[in-house]
């Protein structure tokens, strides 16, 4: 019998409490139903909680004790707010579903969150496998008792951390069964033990087990094993391995699961945080949170229902087909295959078999092995697929792929967005995911489902879950639907060898794909349109197209375009033939054709789908190096677009060239050709080729190369180079590959082997760790080396040399900024000096001058740069008819310039103080300090500074308003002599302290700052923070005295400092010092004073509404003057702002107006206790008493502080204190902390509106 079984890894179980009963409406009572069902099965919701046993190891096994099943509460209301005996706080947009409970206090402190979509803490993974025969849960035609069928399992969560619970529910049989004696086993992988544990619940099919975990003793990774029970007197067992079933969850590690390790490493199954997934019967996604939702609900079987249309205005379906990974990013492998080659070919059956169909564009995303991205990171190539689909205006994107796990899973799978953000993306993804799973499964593939998969962390621009395949995400993005055919398991042999093995095998795949796409957009097949065969590369630059015929054709029109976009132009039409040669194309460019026919009635069919080619250029062949021996190496240039190269060769003896290879790969730009004789001279040329739909296409040849034998090298020269050195040089050898150079000290003695350099170019070599004052003599001979082959050509001629001894430098001094002198020793024997000088110690030295005369000890350097530091060395030279020889280098001396000081900061501060602020000058070993109270005359220093790291200086001895005049000299001594190197001259004027004047809230929850003006300021810079000595941020400089503060955070305090400035000609902005700290919250608070007078009230109330006195005379207020005067002695008895309090009571009454279930008798304002249903709130004695009580409910939100006046709120202590300080607080949705007033988001706005209009 065929069934279906679905493998859930649930989300984190959530035991929700009844509604809250006293619950108050915010505007007109109205009754809210929409996301407030809620279904407690949890026996911790009870007054007394039941400890849930463990599971016993299965020589122990102990009966499990049931859970308690607490009814909820409801309570038809709009905003539930507050509890009677507990305080509980319903937050309606949070995605996280906290529990709390508590199993040792009478009463459960619960906060409660209406069901959300996603339950971000914690993972599922959601999986659908195929209706299958099972034997074991067949009934026997002998009449046996016909076993209940396993039809899914769900486990909460993956990983567990104790002490903690983990809950399993499993859908057994149909419900109608008489069952008993359930029982589940599983095991710790770990450790080797096994357990069973009894069902602690059950509703009709559906059977729920908890496994509590106290110790980390009973850490692991558990497998759930098996099922058993009695049905009808007869003990069944369903065992999970026949089912192709592997569930598995960690205790205090992570269990080994890999839901899919061939996606992009951007989609690694490390983060595997998902919503657990159903589908009801209209195949609407339904995301399940907690365990108790699916024991209420149930799981039915998944059924697409119908779809929107995804195709474009035009009516045209425009396909983005994407073959997974690349030669880059290569996926997954098995059985010798890589994914990255087999997605490639299902792709292409994909789209030859859309081609058959008519009114579909149909794009890829490659066409070949390269990455989309040309060779990028993953983000760079899951960014050009998802681009290439915005670009086009894709209908939907399709990403081919293949899976892998342990081997022994099986099937295929498709992933498709969720309904965040945008859910008629993921509304129209589901249902093309369910016909392409049905068409896939219909080749006999296991069916595992149609899926989505949410990202832990990740969100969309409108905070709901983002997806977690990162191409889907993107597609999104891009308002497209984005699909993961994961068509079959790579490693597991039944589908390799069924559906993988064979091209025939991978075209049903791709044709299967195309169906259904076909089928979902509703497209025909038919005659209107051509399918376009290849485009051809040709060796003369063109590109030829060809195409299928249709009968009844006048012409077909050929369109061409560089993009794949719109922007596709007409080029040319033919008659009577079905190719066409576009010679008016650029080598190495990208070309998208069409074909479109034109036929006899003039009418014009379909567009086919579009083709790309290019035209291949000419290669670049770089060399052609022969070896010894008979091996001959090529070496080119890449062509682009091409798939490999074709090598032709003729020798000397024959004027025909022939092809002697093939390079099969775009990216291998060498060969290397065996000729028959090593004594020919042979000729090469190189072809770049690809193919185009199985069709070779070429380019043009490249200029000819030729190669030949090697020589032996020739010596130039050997000459000393040094006291213990020597320099050979000798020519260069056509095709060498090195050089080997051997040595002896003697002219026929034994030649050693002394240096191998490798470059047909490198023809000198330097032989050092000589003995001064020897002669050496010296042979070289030429390398040759193809594929790690290595021969050598026989050596040459002997060369000797002798060495010479070298100087050294005694003194070196900087003259100036720009010039330093030298002196060294004289060496006997030299014919002269050379000096050389380098920015760098051991490289990069350059010849600067050259002095004559073995006497001659002295050079000054005058082409210096200021700043820098030079490196020189000295060498003797002698002359003599092969090439003068020198001695070593002497030791290299440092010495450095530097460059003028460059001022970088000056400002004053509130003590009258100058601080000069500068940029360290390389190399200055301390610093002097210069002032005059004039630009030209009168420097005098003021303080000198012995650091080369202190780069500021604080003149104390100034006067507020004055102007000075500073420079600052950088100072060095090298070798004791000494040196200076000043600044400009910068003028200072000392400016004063800036002040705040004010800070005010404005409307739009804006804070308008102002300040007072400074003398001589060019501007002021506003800086700001959230915390007085946080990091404060410029806010504005400009010569403005004001600034509006926007996009603030309700609630939160903002700081404020400013500063004047002034703009020197220097171009440093010279600041004064800062003005002191001032704040203000972005917000209103709720406690505080108000000059709202009795009289406003009155005006305001008597303009729209008639007061009520016969219902209040005997309450304590015959006038609305009377009411009102109350209403303002109660809120500055606690602190409150009586507009405030004025607003609320107008908000909540209607003007005293009532209308709901509270009654204007009951002197209850501000709706305390009514929560709905005809339930009335409290009631109060008269207008003082409910007011009083009202104002005391607002400083429980406002305040932590003790109320004035004998509490007569009943309903203060489920207060949260200080929960709600500000009046945007009031409304829940508002505060960070999901507590408030009432659950109307703009319900603080309406409050403000009122008292703004007093």
């Amino acid at each position: 019998m065929k069934k279906r079984i679905l493998a859930v890894i649930m989300a984190v179980c959530v035991s929700m409490t009844a509604l809250p009963a006293d619950v108050h409406a915010a505007e007109d009572g109205a009754v809210v139903t929409e996301s407030m069902q809620v279904t407690e099965t949890s026996s911790t919701e009870a007054t007394e909680a039941t400890e849930k046993p463990d599971g016993t190891e299965i020589s122990e096994t102990e009966k499990s004790a049931g859970t308690e099943t607490v009814e909820p509460e409801t309570a038809e209301t709009e905003t539930p707010i507050e509890t009677e005996t507990a305080e509980t706080e319903i937050s309606t947009e949070t995605e996280k579903v906290e529990t709390e409970t508590s199993a040792e206090t009478e009463t459960a402190e619960t906060e409660t969150t209406i069901e959300t979509e996603t339950a971000e803490t914690e993972t599922s993974v959601v999986t659908e496998s195929v209706e299958k025969e099972s034997a074991e849960t067949e009934a026997t035609e002998t009449g046996a008792v016909k076993a209940a069928e396993l039809n899914y399992m769900m486990v909460e969560s993956p990983y567990v951390e104790t002490p903690g619970t983990q809950n399993v529910v499993l859908s057994l049989g149909t419900g109608n069964e008489q069952l008993s004696d359930i029982i589940l086993n599983y095991q710790n992988v770990t450790t080797g033990k096994s357990y069973q544990i009894e069902a602690a619940g059950t509703e009709e099919d559906m059977i729920r087990f908890t496994m509590d975990f106290s110790g980390n003793g009973q850490a692991g990774e558990y497998q759930i094993t098996s099922v058993q029970f009695t049905q009808e007197k007869t003990k069944q067992e369903i065992l999970l391995s026949d089912l192709g079933m592997d569930v598995r969850f960690g205790v205090n590690e992570q269990a080994k699961t890999n839901p899919d390790q061939v996606l992009y490493d951007e989609d690694a199954y490390a983060d595997v945080d998902a919503d657990v997934v159903t589908m009801n019967e209209k195949g609407e996604v339904v995301s399940e949170n907690t365990v108790e939702n699916v024991l209420d609900q149930g799981i039915s079987d998944a059924v697409i229902g119908g779809t929107d249309n995804l195709k474009g205005a035009n009516g045209k379906v425009t396909v983005v087909l994407d073959p997974g990974h690349d030669d880059t990013h290569a996926g997954a492998s098995g059985f010798g295959v890589q994914e990255k080659d087999l997605t490639l070919k299902i792709a292409t059956y994909c789209k030859e078999e859309l081609s058959t169909y008519g009114g579909i564009t149909i794009y890829m995303t490659r066409e070949s092995g390269s990455c989309p991205a040309g060779g990028g990171d993953n983000i760079a190539c899951l960014d050009a697929r998802a681009n290439l689909a915005k670009n086009v205006g894709a209908s939907v994107l399709v990403s081919f792929h293949l899976n892998t796990a342990n081997g022994t899973a099986r099937g295929v799978e498709v992933y498709y967005p969720n309904n965040n953000y945008n859910a008629q993306v993921g509304s129209n993804g589901q249902a093309l995911a369910k016909k392409i799973c049905d068409k896939l499964a219909a080749l006999g593939l296991n069916y595992r489902g149609t899926m989505i998969r949410n990202a832990m962390s990740d969100k969309y621009p409108d905070g709901s879950a983002a997806d977690y395949y990162g191409l889907i995400r993107r597609c999104k993005n891009n308002g497209i639907p984005g699909l993961i055919i994961e068509h079959a398991f790579l490693d597991n042999a039944n589908d390799y060898y069924t559906y993988l093995s064979s091209d025939d095998k991978l075209k049903a795949l791709g044709v299967a794909d195309a169906t259904a796409i076909a089928e979902y957009f509703g497209l025909k097949k038919g005659a209107g349109s051509v399918s376009i065969s290849y485009a051809q590369s040709r060796a003369d630059g063109s590109i030829k197209l060809k195409w299928s015929s249709l009968d009844n054709v006048d012409c077909y029109e050929i369109w061409r375009d560089t993009k794949d976009a719109y922007d596709y132009e007409k080029i040319d039409e033919v008659s009577d033939a079905t190719s066409y040669i576009d010679k008016n194309v650029e080598t190495g460019k990208q070309y998208y054709y069409l074909i479109r026919p034109v036929f006899n009635d003039g009418t014009t069919g379909e567009f086919s789908s579009s083709f790309s080619g290019v035209a291949l250029g000419q290669v670049k062949l770089t060399g052609a190096v022969a070896a010894s021996g008979k091996e001959i190496t090529l070496n080119w240039k890449k062509v682009s677009k091409a798939e490999g190269y074709l090598i032709y060769r003729k020798d000397s003896s024959d004027s025909k060239f022939y092809q002697v290879g093939k390079v099969t790969s775009g990216k291998t730009l060498t060969y290397t050709d065996t000729v028959t004789s090593g004594k020919k001279t042979y000729t090469y040329k190189v072809q770049a080729y690809n193919t185009s739909n199985g069709k070779q296409g070429v380019g043009a040849f490249s200029k000819t190369k030729s190669a030949k034998t090697l020589a032996k090298p020739k010596i130039k020269y050997a000459v000393s180079n040094g006291s213990r050195q020597i320099e050979v040089n000798w020519g260069a050898v056509s095709g060498a590959y090195g050089y080997r150079i051997k040595r002896s000290t003697s002219k026929n003695g034994t030649y050693k082997v002394v240096a191998t350099v490798k470059g047909k170019n490198k023809t000198t070599y330097q032989d050092k760790k000589l003995a001064a004052g020897k002669t050496y003599y010296y042979k070289v001979e030429t390398i040759n080396k193809v594929n790690g082959k290595k021969g050598y050509s026989g050596d040459s001629a002997a060369v000797s040399a002798k060495t010479l001894k070298k100087t050294s430098i005694t003194a070196v001094r900087a003259t100036g900024s720009t010039s330093v002198k030298l002196e060294w020793k004289a060496v006997d024997g030299a014919s002269g000096y050379q000096i050389y000088r380098s920015t760098s110690k051991s490289k990069g030295y350059k010849k600067i001058g050259q002095v004559k005369g073995k006497n001659k000890k002295v050079y000054e350097d005058k082409s210096l740069e200021a700043g820098k530091t030079y490196y020189y060395q000295v060498r003797a030279y002698k002359s003599n008819s092969a090439k003068t020889g020198v001695a070593s280098f002497s030791k290299a001396q440092k010495v450095w310039t530097l460059k003028p000081v460059e001022l970088s900061q000056i400002t004053s501060d509130s003590k009258n103080q100058v601080l000069l602020g500068w940029k360290k000058v390389s190399k200055a070993e301390g610093y002097a300090i210069y002032r005059s109270s004039k630009s030209d005359s009168g420097f005098q220093k003021i303080a000198e500074i012995t650091s080369g790291k202190t780069l500021t200086y604080t003149d104390e001895n100034v006067t507020s308003g004055n102007t000075y005049y500073y420079k600052i000299a950088a100072t060095y001594t090298i070798k004791g002599s000494a040196g200076e190197s000043y600044s400009d001259v910068v003028q200072v004027t000392v400016l004063k302290q800036g002040s705040i004047s004010s800070i005010t809230l404005g409307d739009n929850n804006v804070l308008n700052i102002s300040w007072s003006a400074v003398e001589n300021a060019d501007g002021y810079e506003l800086a700001g923070a959230t915390g007085e000595n946080g990091t404060y941020t410029t806010l504005q400089a400009s010569g403005a005295m004001s600034f509006t503060h926007n996009n603030l955070v309700q609630g939160t305090t903002y700081y404020y400092k400013v500063r004047a400035y002034k703009d020197l000609s220097s171009g440093i902005r010279m600041y004064g010092p800062w003005s002191e700290v001032k704040s203000k919250a972005a917000a209103h608070e709720i406690m505080g004073t108000i000059s709202v007078t009795v009289d406003q009230m009155v005006s305001y109330y008597n303009k729209r509404y008639t007061f009520p006195a016969d219902t209040y005379r005997d309450k304590g207020a015959d006038s609305a003057a009377a009411f009102f005067t109350i209403l303002k002695e109660e809120a500055e008895a606690e602190g409150v702002r009586a507009d405030l309090l004025f607003a609320q009571v107008m908000l909540e009454t209607g003007g005293l107006t009532f209308g709901g279930d509270v009654q204007a008798s009951q002197c209850n304002f501000g709706g305390l206790g009514a929560v709905g249903g005809g339930a009335a709130g409290e009631t109060y004695a008269d207008v003082r008493t409910g007011l009083r009580a009202q104002v005391q409910h607002l400083k429980a939100y406002a305040s932590k502080d003790s109320l004035n006046n004998a509490c007569v709120d009943t309903r203060f202590q489920y207060v949260s204190r200080e929960s709600a300080k500000y009046v945007e607080w009031l409304a829940i949705p508002q505060n960070p902390s999901g507590k408030g007033w009432a659950a109307d988001a703009d319900y603080g706005t309406k409050l403000l509106r009122i008292m703004n209009s007093l």
